[in-house]
């Protein structure tokens, strides 16, 4: 067995192993592995086990920023950790895992993200569940409508900065959530499935909805759906507006899927809130590099003394003093609370509260006094990662 990275002519490959994997059409990956096509993608990141002069798993390691504590931090995203069906249980996906890891600690990347496919695999190496959405199966009737929505406009290549300063300053307000470049940008615009429109009531743009509509199914009641990637708004007028464009559509034709983050549901805005919504377990979290990860946070609280266990990169196992915003490697406190490396991660997201996490045995603090300062140092918040980020 082979580990490297990945070589020119490797793309043909690696393109039959993600439609295998993951069932996409051969024209939906085409241009995966084309760094001029997939802008968030690093060759040098695409780890590949060879054996017998064939390539039979990968792993991708997309290079990104997301906020922490509202300032970018580099994240590591994993995707497309696929084996070739016939390769299956010879521990190539662990490899890989392993690989990715030590490669990011090695480029002084801290954190990183992914889309499980089984959590307990991902859960071996680390991460843990530190995001989830609400996802919303509506009908058009259940939104209500709103004059502003004559002021809605389809996209318009003029509209993109406005659009990107819109996305920077929500996605600010959200642990986790994606730092966007231009060039990824306009990747998204620019797929077929996909429409955008804006609210403009004539002072510029103060709100976005990126969207797709599927075609007619046969045998499905109603016959198409029209899901909501994104909605991103500056003011009420915007939002009322955007989601009168939903209630707008035929309810006998379309019904309407969108997604929100679960500190901004629709419930309080509907018609009636007999609707169905379901939680969604979103994105896991690893903290790679633990000193390097408790760095970017902008904390006021301490001293305290973390103490951390890590099964899968012991580099991270030890003592942690966090106080006033800076974090030292070491005991520098009385106060301490043990925990692994992965409830960290959920405490790190803001994704559960410190005291839940204790009622269930996760967390051990040292005294009443530690959780205190344990809970002033990770507050809940509101992490997500919207869906065109999703990788």
């Amino acid at each position: 067995m082979k580990l490297r990275a990945y070589q020119d002519g490797d793309g043909g490959t690696l393109r039959r192993l993600l439609w295998m994997a993951f069932g996409d059409d051969m024209s939906g990956t085409w241009d995966y592995y084309d760094p001029r096509q997939n802008p968030r993608l690093d060759p040098e990141q695409v780890h590949v086990i060879e054996e017998d002069g064939e390539a039979r798993a990968s792993a991708t390691v997309l290079p990104m920023e997301v906020f922490v504590d509202g300032k970018p931090a580099a994240m590591g995203g994993v995707a497309a950790v696929m084996v070739h069906p016939a390769y299956r249980r010879r521990r190539y996906a662990g490899e890989l895992m392993k690989a990715a890891l030590y490669d990011l600690r090695d480029r002084g990347v801290g954190l990183s993200m992914l889309s499980p496919f089984a959590h307990a695999f991902y859960r071996s190496f680390g991460y843990e569940l530190a995001s989830e959405a609400v996802e919303y199966t509506l009908k058009p009737t259940d939104l209500p409508t709103d004059p502003g929505q004559a002021n809605l406009r389809a996209y318009r290549e003029g509209d993109l900065p406005r659009m990107m300063e819109l996305h920077e300053a929500e996605a600010r307000e959200h642990q986790l959530c994606a730092l966007r470049s231009e060039a990824f940008w306009r990747r998204v615009l620019g797929r077929k499935d996909f429409e955008a429109a804006v609210h403009d009531a004539g002072d510029g743009v103060d709100g976005y909805m990126i969207y797709k509509m599927t075609g007619y199914r046969e045998g499905r009641e109603p016959e198409r759906r029209l899901e909501v990637q994104e909605l991103v708004v500056a003011t009420p007028e915007a939002r009322r507006a955007l989601l009168s464009f939903l209630g707008a559509l035929d309810p006998d034709a379309f019904d309407i899927r969108h997604w929100t983050s679960r500190e901004d549901p629709l419930h309080p805005y509907l018609r009636s809130s007999y609707v169905e919504a379901k939680v969604e377990p979103d994105q896991m979290l690893r903290l790679v590099d633990v000193e390097g990860s408790l760095g970017h946070l902008n904390r006021e609280a301490g001293p305290l003394v973390l103490e951390v266990s890590d099964d899968a990169i012991p580099e991270n196992a030890g003592e942690y003093t966090i106080v006033g915003g800076e974090v030292v490697r070491g005991a520098e406190a009385e106060d301490r609370v043990a925990l692994d490396v992965r409830q960290l991660a959920q405490l790190y997201a803001g994704y559960l509260p410190v005291r839940r996490l204790a009622r269930h045995g996760l967390v051990k603090a040292s005294s009443s006094a530690a959780l205190d300062l344990l809970e002033q140092s990770f507050p809940t918040g509101d992490p997500m990662l919207f869906a065109p980020d999703h990788f």
